[in-house]
């Protein structure tokens, strides 16, 4: 299962992309590699991770990444019961 992205993990990527050269805003070289390395390491999406670097949207993502373990613990849980029982009609006896 793949880390939940925490502040704390957010700050050390983007404290690791200020040692890097200044590409600008391009997605090449060492800059992609860290990318890569956020995406496998929390299992984002490239935007997400590339929102991260750049500072963009970080709470909205940490809330989905919470979001998405919350519900994948619940799924795990209780199983997946999305619509599970809805369309069913009781008939009496």
């Amino acid at each position: 299962m793949a880390e939940l992205l925490t502040r704390q993990i957010v700050y050390e990527y983007q404290k690791r992309l200020k040692a890097l050269p200044d590409y600008g805003n391009q997605d090449i070289r060492e800059r992609r590699e860290l990318r890569i390395e956020l995406q496998n390491r929390c299992g984002i999406t490239e935007l997400q991770a590339l929102n991260v670097l750049n500072g963009h949207h970080v709470p909205d993502i940490i809330t989905i990444c919470e979001r998405k373990r919350w519900e994948d613990e619940f799924n795990d849980k209780y199983g997946n019961q999305d619509n599970q029982g809805l369309g069913k009609v009781r008939r009496r006896a």
